[in-house]
């Protein structure tokens, strides 16, 4: 019979968990951890593994967790009255506790964010790959003869009767 949620286990299963983790990490099977410890099976000793294993690191997490809030209190504390008193370094300082203890804690509310998914089956990416060829294959190329972009000539230009105009950083001062 499962024990009702919130009550703690009983010593003899902790002890019993106690051993399924040493053997695992040791690096025993779980055929091996089930028959030295009294499972009857290999997925009894996973499962005391898994329970053993959540409970671990959930308080774990939550006395580290209380451990960082008891540091980031004392911090602000230290800051606190400077920045009350309008020293600007200290206020953000205060602000950044703050940030951290939010982010610790998750007071924060959650960041919307919006994400487009596109996703191509092979056919779709060989349909459009052979659309694309075809397009790329129907423009026009253009020859070497031809230009392809519009570029100023380098040729000055020419006046009537095939003289040559002079621009105005060529032309040459004239003293009067």
């Amino acid at each position: 019979m499962a024990r009702p949620k919130g009550q703690a286990p009983k010593p003899e299963v902790l002890e019993k968990e106690a051993q399924v983790v040493a053997l695992r990490r040791e690096g025993m099977t779980w055929d091996t951890i089930a028959q030295a410890v009294g499972y009857a099976d290999p997925s009894g000793a996973h499962a005391a593994y898994m329970r053993a294993s959540a409970r671990i690191v959930k308080e774990d997490i939550d006395a580290i967790r209380d451990m960082e809030t008891e540091r980031l209190d004392m911090l602000q504390g230290a800051y606190w009255r400077q920045a009350m008193m309008g020293d600007v370094p200290a206020g953000m300082q205060v602000l950044r506790i703050m940030e951290r203890r939010a982010k610790l804690l998750g007071i924060d509310q959650p960041i919307r964010q919006q994400v487009e998914v596109i996703s191509y089956d092979a056919d779709g990416i060989d349909s459009e790959v052979a659309r694309l060829v075809k397009l790329l294959e129907s423009a026009e190329q253009p020859t070497i003869d031809e230009p392809t972009i519009d570029e100023p000539d380098n040729e000055p230009d020419s006046g009537e009767n095939g003289q040559v105009e002079e621009t105005p950083s060529e032309a040459k001062p004239t003293t009067a």
